[in-house]
């Protein structure tokens, strides 16, 4: 299989005698609308001299005398999707549509974040920051409307953010830890096994609680949620075995204790991932574009949003 962000997935057969490449055009479609396709690479360099990129993908049709909205994705290393065939719909992981995006006039960032010394919450702030930095160079970028999105790790990143920055219109957070002392000291029944190993040798990589007690204090979302000052909205599904969805339940509560404006989504028979074949992944899919359009691009009258 060959693709990259300006040609769609063409497969091909190699036979191992000769190394020829055979395309199977029955199995291969061609989509000449991925030619316009336009993104940068960046650079940046974390406090602890780690070196990192980010990818900026430009609206379709981009006018450079216009200026345009901005979403950002944030999980981990992310720079390795800049020769990835973008596909439209809602059957794309992490309720990140970014073709559908570009096509209605969005800049969509991804920049590369990794866990530092100062905690997995202050080093994902510290990254994006560098990353903004560097974008709000492009004049085109309206950095007054700019949108955060991350779904998992990425949900608590953004959760963390949230309750810390103040440079993001809007905030959308996917099965998202919210307390992570809670859950450092819970179970995880989809992998299964104790969740603290997620913390000192995984994925957030901030040793054990006794250790290093201060840094969890410091990068716990919920403990700064009256801080967050931008709209919020939250989605899950109650069959999460990964993160429980009351984690979501958790934020929630917390943003509307101190009166934030915000939305929670519980979808019955998600799972960590919803379906991609269900009718809740497009309720999700038409929510979150309708959710950007509302808030980034100043689009009203959309009921479940207004009514609340």
């Amino acid at each position: 299989m060959e693709e990259n962000l300006n040609m769609s997935p063409r497969l091909f057969i190699v036979t191992n005698a000769e190394q020829k490449k055979q395309l199977l055009p029955t199995e291969s479609i061609t989509d000449e609308s991925t030619l316009a396709l336009k993104q940068d690479i960046i650079h940046y360099v974390t406090e602890d001299g780690i070196p990192l990129k980010g990818v900026l993908y430009y609206p379709v049709n981009f006018n450079p005398l216009k200026k345009y909205p901005m979403v950002v994705h944030i999980y981990q290393i992310q720079n390795g999707k800049s020769n990835r065939y973008l596909t439209p719909g809602y059957h794309n992981p992490d309720a990140l549509d970014i073709r559908t995006l570009l096509e209605k006039g969005y800049f969509v960032l991804l920049p590369d974040t990794l866990p530092g010394t100062a905690g997995a919450g202050l080093a994902a702030l510290e990254c994006v920051d560098k990353a903004l930095d560097l974008v709000s160079r492009n004049s085109s970028i309206d950095m007054r409307k700019v949108g955060l999105i991350g779904h998992s790790f990425g949900g608590y990143e953004t959760n963390f953010i949230a309750t810390h920055s103040r440079r993001f219109a809007t905030y959308i957070s996917g099965a998202g830890i919210s307390d992570i002392i809670r859950s450092y000291y819970s179970y995880n029944y989809h992998f299964p096994g104790p969740y603290y190993w997620q913390y000192e040798t995984g994925i957030f990589q901030m040793q054990s609680y006794a250790e290093n007690r201060s840094a969890y204090l410091k990068n716990n979302p919920i403990l700064y949620v009256e801080n967050v000052n931008a709209p919020v909205l939250l989605w899950t599904g109650k069959q999460d075995e990964n993160v429980p969805w009351d984690q979501t339940m958790e934020f929630f509560m917390g943003l509307r204790r101190y009166n934030k404006q915000a939305i929670a989504l519980f979808y019955p028979n998600g799972r960590h991932a919803l379906s991609t074949i269900s009718e809740e992944k497009k309720d999700l899919h038409r929510k979150v574009l309708e959710w950007w359009d509302y808030f980034l691009k100043g689009k009203k009258n959309i009921p479940w949003i207004d009514n609340k």
